[in-house]
């Protein structure tokens, strides 16, 4: 009996140690862009940190807890330009950011989280790469 309510405690332990791992769980938070790929229909184009700030691009994306997401960009890049405010969700690795008022505009990243960078990766119908970006946790 005693050993059964050990076991109940240390999977329950392993449980909640889990989540605060999950990349889920570390996506709140405000996210500022230092370095990008895009595709320009021609050849893909590769934005370094030093290029970002040369040229006075940015774009900082905040996650907040209530699954809602702020963002502000500066970017040359119309996919990330047309980004509105809304709410986000995740599906596995997969954020979507959901558009306030059409549903047609939402917009899905691929995510990882990895020493405190976060990776999201948008590639088109044909698997073409439309945007990968890296961001450092800004807050």
């Amino acid at each position: 009996m005693e050993l059964k309510s050990v076991f109940i405690t240390i999977f329950q332990w392993l449980k909640t140690t889990e989540m605060f791992a999950r990349p889920s769980k570390q996506l709140p938070g405000k996210w500022q862009l230092f370095e990008y790929y895009f595709d320009s229909e021609k050849e893909l184009h590769h934005i370094t940190e030093h290029e970002l700030k040369a040229v006075n691009e940015s774009w900082i994306i905040e996650f907040t807890e209530e699954e809602n997401y702020i963002q502000k960009s500066k970017l040359q890049v119309s996919l990330i330009s047309n980004i509105e405010n809304g709410s986000w969700s995740i599906s596995k690795n997969y954020v979507t950011l959901i558009h306030p008022k059409n549903f047609r505009n939402n917009i899905e990243f691929q995510f990882a989280i990895s020493k405190g960078i976060l990776k999201l990766l948008k590639k088109d119908a044909f698997g073409k790469f439309e945007f990968f970006g890296f961001f450092k946790n800004s807050n």
